[in-house]
């Protein structure tokens, strides 16, 4: 066969790294199901084929979600999570049903006129939740449909080997089901940099580039394909030294993350030996022993919310006690980072009612702006029976290691006092019980919303230290929803009033002298460390497969450097001008 024309195509870059494979286009269930007319006397048989599609499109649901428990990051068990919400909401069950009795129509047409309305409804709101909801309506419809249409095509668990993916649009669930040892990239004509997509596949590392041509490619006369999702370029049929130069470089990047990761035991320390403190995050205990391994020195954040995402009530004070006490015991006395349960608003969990029958999070209803809702410790403070049983159950594991407690989402002092007045309560209640505690246990905030930022000074006088959450503050400061495609590109982790909010708040915590931490996606990018340690942060913390990379990177640099780094960053204004002077200042 003669050697096809090398052809590069530009798109977005959603999920780094480099991907080099055979291309497969992948087509998604059928939507264009035909109608077709029942008779009276098939409804009941039909609505009994829509149940079990239901009910098996639920344990294929369950199945991927207990494996992404044991195995996966937690953002794809929250996905799956909210989806298997979405299989109990009466849309799609008593909803069905009554559209099959009044139309007398075959199943699959329904589905495919009731997700047309809900696209022109919810997509003239232009409100990046009710869009994001639509993308989730379509991914459980079509795994439904896939059960009530069960035709022969391949799945993305089934992939051969070095598979480049192309495809219209991505959808979360079958995105989980993608091996990256099968699966080398994804390539797609739609998707954002924080669709539940795009999540998945970095979290998996497996390099994504979206907005292309892909009836383009359908045209061509493909042979191979190389990702660059570092770049967002994607080379159809390389020429032999293109594809050697890929080749070469995809191989340099495993071996210097091998190399990288064989140096974690190393301190995460400047060449001229100052120290900066690499913590982990963790969703997951048993994922202990890996980020120990990886080098960390403790766990900067445990994001407790994840111990019942999978269950139908909250975990008891006993049960916490007993994960909690665990942990404490296998960090050996490094400090463990318990974050209060950051749930409610955009993160409801399907929870049966308790004993006396409250429905948590019915009593919410459907917020219009979740993520400006009722979260976090706002939802807490409204039910305090359940942050007294989390406090008490890290109160009695604090005799076994070094606790911390830390506040998500606090937006003003008032909501840090109150839970310091809850605390010593319990103490003294425990200590009338004669159950052991730690002398002291620090209590943090979150900095992670304007207000609690801006006032900074107060919350660092009366807090044990602070966390600054680079996620949703970069969110809340810009106005930019990271879940909304079409402002993604507003969306900068270096946006300079960001970095002087940062300083803002490390000059509040050395003033107080309270230590002050930072965590997000900010705090596990190489271009962006330097400045970060030259704005006086010394704690970091990451997912633990990032360690090793925020340990070389800082190993490159003077702290004398990273400040001179961090100054003329702060003299920018714009966005654009910043990013240009990193990539031109930060490259080694």
């Amino acid at each position: 066969m003669a050697e096809a024309k090398e052809v590069i195509l530009r798109g977005l870059p959603i999920s780094k790294g480099i991907g080099i494979g055979m291309p497969i286009f992948f087509a998604g269930v059928d939507e264009d199901s035909p109608q077709v007319t029942i008779s009276k006397k098939e409804i009941e048989e039909e609505i009994i084929r829509y149940r079990r599609a239901l009910d098996l499109s639920r344990k294929d649901l369950e199945k991927l979600q207990s494996m992404s428990i044991q195995e996966g990051p937690p953002e794809i068990v929250a996905i799956l999570g909210t989806h298997l919400e979405m299989m109990q909401d009466p849309l799609m069950t008593s909803g069905i049903e009554e559209r099959i009795r009044e139309t007398l129509q075959n199943t699959e047409s329904i589905f495919r006129h009731l997700i047309e309305e809900y696209k022109q409804r919810f997509n003239s709101l232009q409100d990046a939740y009710f869009q994001e909801r639509v993308r989730d309506i379509v991914d459980v419809s079509q795994r439904i449909l896939g059960h009530l249409r069960p035709l022969q095509r391949l799945k993305m668990g089934e992939m051969p080997s070095n598979s480049i993916i192309l495809t219209h649009e991505l959808v979360p669930s079958e995105t989980v089901e993608a091996s990256a040892t099968l699966v080398s990239a994804f390539v797609t004509a739609a998707g954002g940099i924080t669709s539940h997509a795009a999540i998945i596949a970095r979290a998996k590392g497996i390099p994504y580039v979206a907005n292309v041509d892909i009836k383009l490619l359908k045209k061509l006369e493909l042979q191979s394909v190389i990702v660059d999702g570092s770049q967002g370029i994607v080379i159809v049929n390389p020429s032999r030294k293109t594809l050697k130069k890929y080749q070469e470089l995809k191989k340099g990047h495993l071996e210097s993350y091998k190399m990288l990761k064989s140096a974690s035991h190393l301190k995460g320390e400047t060449i001229d030996g100052y120290e900066v403190r690499i913590f982990a995050n963790l969703e997951n205990p048993k994922e202990i022993d890996l980020l120990i391994k990886n080098g960390a020195s403790g766990v900067g954040l445990f994001r407790s919310e994840y111990l019942f995402l999978s269950r139908k009530s909250f975990p008891t004070e006993e049960e916490q006690f007993q994960i909690y006490k665990r942990m404490a015991k296998a960090l050996r006395g490094r400090p463990l980072v318990i974050r209060t349960f950051d749930i409610g608003g955009d993160k409801k969990v399907d929870l049966l009612p308790d004993a006396r029958g409250i429905d948590y999070f019915g009593s919410i209803g459907d917020e219009l702006n979740p993520a400006l809702g009722c979260r976090a410790i706002r939802f807490l403070l409204r039910y305090p029976e359940l942050l007294e049983a989390q406090l008490r159950a890290i109160l009695r594991a604090s005799a076994f290691g070094e606790i911390h407690i830390l506040i998500p989402m606090v937006s003003d002092l008032g909501e840090l006092r109150e839970v310091r007045q809850l605390i010593a309560k319990i103490q003294k209640d425990l200590k009338g019980k004669k159950i052991k505690t730690a002398d002291h246990i620090p209590v943090g905030c979150m900095i992670e919303v304007p207000s609690s930022a801006i006032m900074c000074d107060a919350l660092a006088q009366e807090a044990d230290f602070l966390s600054i959450g680079t996620n949703d503050l970069v969110q809340y400061v810009l106005a930019a929803d990271r879940s909304n495609p079409s402002t993604s590109d507003l969306y900068f982790s270096t946006h300079p009033s960001i970095l002087r909010l940062i300083r803002m708040v490390v000059a509040s915590a050395n003033q107080s002298r309270k230590p002050v931490i930072l965590c997000g996606e900010t705090a596990a990018d190489p271009s962006i460390i330097p400045i970060l340690i030259g704005l006086g942060i010394r704690e970091f913390s990451v997912a633990a497969r990032h360690i090793p990379v925020v340990k070389h990177t800082i190993r490159k640099w003077r702290i004398l450097e990273a400040c001179r780094l961090a100054e003329g960053a702060l003299e920018h204004a714009s966005a654009q001008e910043l990013k240009e002077y990193l990539a031109a200042e930060t490259v080694r």
